[in-house]
């Protein structure tokens, strides 16, 4: 009987290690899928970046995971895990990992906000019968070539980053 009971206690015992070392090795993996996933999206979000500065666009945001405000009843949570500005560009981590994001100026993809994003845009002339012109910073005052280029080089940098892996 006592034979038994230890027995027992030893099965038991390495059923609950037998757990947490699965328990360890399935954070472990998904860290490291969490980790790879945010690679990816860092460096498609680069390539806008760094297409858009090339053609003098102005950057506002340069975001990995979305900085969506969330609320559950009383309790407001941080839009940001981090954030910094740096020059004219506020760069961060969002709250919610599913993304990332570049805002150029002029861009506004909320069609709510539209006509707002058009008139911040907008530079004043000074001749009342001109009509008001579009900031030379701006995305939508960009050629179609080079709109193309910074919409495409997002892919074009996943596209290089898989080719040198």
């Amino acid at each position: 009987m006592l034979i038994d009971s230890i027995t027992a206690t030893l099965l038991l015992a390495a059923d609950e290690t037998s757990f947490f070392t699965s328990l360890l090795a399935n954070i472990g993996i998904w860290t490291k899928v969490a980790l790879g996933i945010g690679f990816v999206i860092f460096v498609h979000e680069l390539g806008h970046f760094a297409a858009a500065k090339t053609f003098g666009v102005k950057c506002e945001k340069f975001y990995v995971g979305f900085d969506v405000p969330i609320r559950i009843g009383p309790i407001k949570f941080p839009r940001t895990l981090g954030k910094f500005t740096y020059g004219e560009t506020e760069y961060g981590i969002g709250n919610i990992p599913l993304g990332g994001y570049v805002k150029m100026l002029g861009q506004d993809d909320d069609p709510r906000k539209l006509e707002e994003e058009n008139e911040r845009i907008r530079v004043e002339t000074g001749d009342e019968d001109a009509e008001a012109q579009l900031d030379p910073r701006s995305y939508p005052a960009q050629p179609v070539w080079q709109r193309m280029i910074i919409i495409s080089a997002g892919v074009v940098m996943n596209v290089i980053t898989g080719v040198m892996f």
